[in-house]
């Protein structure tokens, strides 16, 4: 009762009490249209013990306030799985409305913010938006750490999207590693089933899909505010970064609208769920932008955008690298630059491979330890003069090298290649390359041309390699949510082989449990009607006992009965399939047993060493005529001595 009232007192605070905008970014207006579209559209519903409004304030709290899930429980007096519940629910109901908020433009219509602006009307008429990608901090195993540590130190996913001119978001690509490019995303992108759509019949200038400042020019608002533009080219530059500006607006509105996708702390939750997080942001972005615009929140973005420190990075960043060039001057430690050959790499490899084995190789990087020791086995074994920033500065290059290669092969089944160590070609069959190159067109200038040590490199730096296997837009989450939900397995087989076909994944559902417990209160008993109400309650619970019991136990003896047939039926299939392999030790052992002379004993362990089938019929057998079976198999008069009879 006590815990119901402090749940009603919240929700009427926050509704009612005029705080609404600065506790979940909105206000009360546009809360009650976001429940109500989520409940008609986004399908959430209610449990027996939480309202719909419920359930969106409690998830709206966590990521417009950065809180942890056991926070908001206390405030909400739920338990925590209770809440994580609850958060998932809405989370997936608001993705479920993406079809709503993102939509991509057609490219029919020239942008009102074009159309309004000599400045940019008409020569930026065919451009229907701006795109750019942002890093989002997530948690992931350490095994997985490198893949995701890019330029920021700490793992990050490489978010891609596509914004209008007012602001909205048109398309959003999570899910990325950090360390992968913004190019190889977005070429990404064009090929994926929910690709990016940009119309074919727009006349830009640099290519027939997307329009780029000019290298080398000036570029950002802040370095235009002393010194107008001084050519075309700075011209042009100054008014794509006015449009531009853009992206820097609506990413600084969607960061400070909810913090949760704009702490550089560890998150709470999963690498997936924080993707998840960010497409529900987006979408949420955009209804506010129909619902509820918050013009001052606008502003403020932007007035932190004209007083960036683009400029004084940039000036900070200069004099940096002047201080230490003239220190490695004054110094004499400038570095002379070394060339590698084959041979060179080949070391240097077949040493990281080495040290690697050595687990010198913690979470994808080299120790001290492993590129001391590398220094000192290359320098003295191979007559080489290198230190460790030469080992540095080559493995980036070879990880450079190798991932051109790999990325035209990703999703590729790779049993139909491979590589030749003497001619250094990928080789496969005529119909599996010419197949593979009516596919991926690039793929053909690779048929002829060399690549030394592949496989060597396969082993160094494939697991380190960004894949964007978990990278997905909100259109191919539903997808992939609704269609695990159609499928029916039956056995775990097959649940491996839709896992290794990339057609299903394995996630957390969470379920209804105390949510769905009814809460009623209870009209008020007389004493003989609670007396008479245990009574009977305590006569119905007897028999239901009586009942169920029986049944109960006989359930579990029969799930007992499955198990163990299927724990028999396992170890025969595997037994069948890894039949067991003796070790020499073992064989001596078994031997010992069975009462072989000392002189008979090196023969026999050498034959049954080397006929594994008959060691496991051998020892299969019983001691008291394991002695009669070896004669059989060895024969009476081996090698010129006989068996102790």
């Amino acid at each position: 009762m006590l815990k119901q009232v402090v749940r009603e007192e919240l929700l009427h605070n926050l509704l009612e009490g005029g705080q609404c905008r600065d506790l979940i970014r909105m206000s009360e207006n546009a809360f009650r249209r976001l429940c109500e579209i989520l409940q008609t559209v986004g399908g959430l519903r209610r449990t027996q013990r939480m309202s719909v409004k419920e359930h969106v304030a409690r998830f709206l709290h966590i990521v417009s306030n950065d809180l942890q899930t056991r926070f908001t429980s206390w405030m909400y007096r739920r338990s925590r799985s209770t809440t994580s519940r609850c958060f998932h629910r809405v989370l997936r109901s608001i993705i479920a409305i993406e079809g709503l908020y993102i939509q991509q433009p057609t490219g029919d219509v020239v942008p009102r913010e074009i159309q309004e602006s000599r400045r940019f009307y008409p020569f930026f008429k065919d451009c229907i938006g701006a795109i750019d990608g942002t890093h989002v901090r997530v948690h992931v195993p350490n095994r997985d750490a490198l893949r995701y540590r890019g330029r920021k130190g700490y793992p990050t996913i490489n978010v891609l999207a596509a914004y209008t001119f007012d602001l909205k978001f048109t398309y959003v690509l999570t899910g990325w590693e950090g360390t992968a490019s913004d190019s190889r995303i977005i070429k990404n992108a064009f090929t994926r089933n929910d690709k990016l759509l940009i119309p074919s019949d727009g006349g830009l200038p640099h290519t027939n899909k997307l329009m780029a400042p000019y290298r080398g020019v000036r570029y950002h608002l802040k370095e235009y505010s002393m010194r107008g533009p001084q050519n075309s080219k700075e011209l042009f530059n100054l008014r794509h970064a006015s449009l531009r500006n853009t992206i820097e607006r609506a990413f600084g509105v969607l960061k400070r609208r909810f913090p949760i996708i704009r702490s550089t702390t560890e998150p709470f939750y999963s690498c997936e769920t924080q993707s998840a997080i960010f497409l529900a942001c987006c979408i949420l972005h955009n209804c506010l932008l129909d619902e509820d615009r918050d013009i001052n929140l606008e502003d403020e973005v932007m007035q932190e955008i004209l007083n960036g420190p683009q400029e004084q990075d940039r000036r900070n960043s200069t004099e940096t690298y002047e201080v230490i060039m003239i220190k490695q001057e004054a110094s004499g430690s400038e570095k002379e630059l070394v060339k590698w050959s084959e041979i060179m790499d080949y070391a240097y490899i077949q040493a990281m491979i080495k040290q690697q084995e050595t687990d010198n190789r913690v979470n994808g990087s080299f120790t001290p330890t492993a590129y001391a020791q590398m220094v000192e086995e290359l320098n003295t074994k191979h007559q080489m003069d290198i230190t460790k920033s030469h080992l540095k500065n080559r493995y980036k290059t070879l990880k450079k090298y190798f991932s051109q290669w790999y990325d035209l092969f990703r999703g590729i089944s790779m049993s139909k290649f491979s590589w030749n160590s003497s001619t250094q070609l990928i080789e496969a069959k005529e119909e599996v390359w010419d197949n593979l190159i009516k596919s991926k067109h690039e793929v053909a200038s690779l048929r002829t041309k060399k690549i030394a040590y592949f496989d060597e490199m396969l082993v160094l730096f494939a697991r380190d390699r960004a894949s964007g296997a978990h990278a997905e837009t909100a259109k191919e989450r539903n997808a992939r949510l609704n269609k695990n939900e159609n499928i029916q397995v039956e056995t775990i087989k097959e649940v491996d082989d839709m896992l290794d076909n990339n057609e299903i994944h394995l996630e957390n559902e969470y379920v209804d449990l105390d949510d769905n417990i009814q809460d009623v209160i209870p009209p008020p008993f007389s004493q003989e009607q609670s007396s008479c109400a245990k009574k009977c309650k305590s006569k119905k619970r007897k028999f239901e006992d009586d009942e169920e019991e029986e049944d109960i136990n006989s359930k579990i003896m029969k799930s007992v009965d499955n198990v163990a047939g299927a724990i028999r039926e396992g170890n025969i299939i595997f037994d069948r399939a890894y039949p067991q392999e003796y070790t020499g030790e073992e064989i001596y052992r078994e031997l010992e047993l069975v009462g072989l002379e000392p002189h008979e004993l090196p023969r026999a362990l050498n034959f049954l060493a080397t006929n594994q089938a008959k060691a496991r019929t051998l020892f299969s057998c019983p001691h008291q005529i394991r002695m009669g079976v070896l004669k059989d198999m060895m024969g009476a008069l081996v090698c010129g001595f006989r068996f102790a009879s």
